[in-house]
């Protein structure tokens, strides 16, 4: 049973339609968005603009509509793999700086169209399928920073992590998800949670690129400190997360990785819930 997102635009009664996973998955890309930055906004070395962060996400929709419409109801094969490759080839320019998210988001949206949205594990294993099939038109590992990072840096990056099923999402985000709300906490907490326990584990390749290793550590710290003090919620853990704000601000260092990866989690949650990711490792 599909379970509609607390704040999402998407409240329609099954049957589920392609076009109601594709608002799913913007809603999920917006919540997102929509939390305080890490590092937090304002610093002189902080050129993002978070509303028009906000304006650009909703160019994803007609893509995940594309590719929902496509893999519903259809066979895992190279025939879908190819289709949905060139559905991501046509990202709009105004979404350019989304593609994590749509790797990610747009296998799961996949995923579920395909297996007729029976539950978040079936849609994370077909996800995972299709993420494994090899596609011509996938850009070559040096050709992005998150491919550098991940050959020479020797972690899984965006590509490991939706092959082996999205460990990160079943293993970390949601279960953070699903902790802090049992403990009452408001939903940004919850999220604000989720996103820094993914901080605190993910070998993230946005991390590697920009600071190298030692960047990456730094930021795992931390986070493992806020996180170790209580949370985004608790007085100890703002203070454990203000020394993280001022590690990441010079040089800044963006979590792209994590955020993709947080997107992918609230997408599930808003459709299946925290729960039902079994069976599974």
């Amino acid at each position: 049973m599909l379970r509609p997102a607390p704040t999402s635009p998407a409240r329609l009664a099954p049957p589920v339609t392609p076009h109601l996973l594709a608002d799913l998955a913007v809603a999920a890309c917006m919540a997102r968005a929509r939390l305080p930055r890490i590092p937090d906004a304002g610093t002189p070395h902080d050129s993002g603009d978070p509303a028009a962060e906000l304006r650009s996400i909703p160019a994803l929709r007609p893509v995940f509509a594309a590719v929902a419409e496509t893999a519903d109801g259809r066979r895992l094969d190279r025939h879908l793999r190819a289709e949905l490759g060139r559905l991501g080839e046509r990202l709009p320019e105004e979404a350019a700086g989304h593609r994590g998210e749509l790797w990610a988001v747009g296998l799961l949206v996949a995923g579920a169209a395909a297996t007729g949205c029976r539950s978040g594990y079936t849609a994370c294993a077909a996800a995972a399928t299709l993420a494994r099939m090899p596609y011509d038109g996938t850009p070559k590992p040096l050709a992005t920073p998150g491919g550098r990072a991940r050959l020479h840096f020797h972690v899984p990056g965006a590509t490991g992590q939706a092959g082996s099923g999205f460990p990160h999402v079943r293993r970390v985000a949601l279960p953070a998800l699903r902790e802090s709300r049992a403990h009452g906490r408001p939903e940004i907490t919850a999220r604000m949670d989720a996103l820094l326990t993914l901080m605190a584990t993910l070998d993230d390749t946005a991390l590697l690129h920009e600071g190298g290793p030692a960047a990456l550590l730094s930021v795992q710290m931390d986070a493992r400190d806020v996180v170790r003090a209580g949370g985004y919620g608790c007085p100890a853990g703002q203070e454990a997360l203000d020394r993280l704000h001022l590690h990441m601000r010079d040089p800044l260092l963006t979590p792209r990785g994590s955020h993709a990866v947080l997107s992918a989690a609230l997408f599930l949650d808003f459709t299946f819930g925290t729960d039902g990711l079994t069976p599974g490792p």
